[in-house]
């Protein structure tokens, strides 16, 4: 089935606005992806104190654009935890992250 241009202009005008958008959202997703690059992050221990959860710890140590969710999951797998809970004076691996 062949198919003909009516409004060449409109035609033109929908191609270069979706030239646009493919344009716009690489320049968003590049810029997403250098802004998670410059990040430090440093392994430290931390002694739970009493009333913390990983949730507190989590809301204080990490990035103000990270989900808490995100941070939690990074604590666990790194002191092979199964589960959320911790214990007063028990001494876990947390990540200290700094912007550069």
């Amino acid at each position: 089935m062949k198919m003909k241009v009516v409004n060449k202009k409109k035609f033109v005008k929908a191609i270069l606005t979706i030239i646009f958008i493919f344009v716009l959202g690489f320049l968003v997703i590049n810029n997403v992806l250098a802004s998670n690059e410059a990040v430090e992050t440093k392994e430290i221990e931390y002694v739970v104190c009493k009333g913390d959860t990983l949730w507190k710890i989590a809301d204080k140590y990490k990035l103000e654009n990270q989900d808490p969710r995100e941070y939690i999951y990074e604590i666990k797998k790194l002191n092979n935890m199964t589960s959320a809970t911790i214990y007063e004076g028990q001494i876990i691996k947390i990540l200290l992250v700094e912007d550069k």
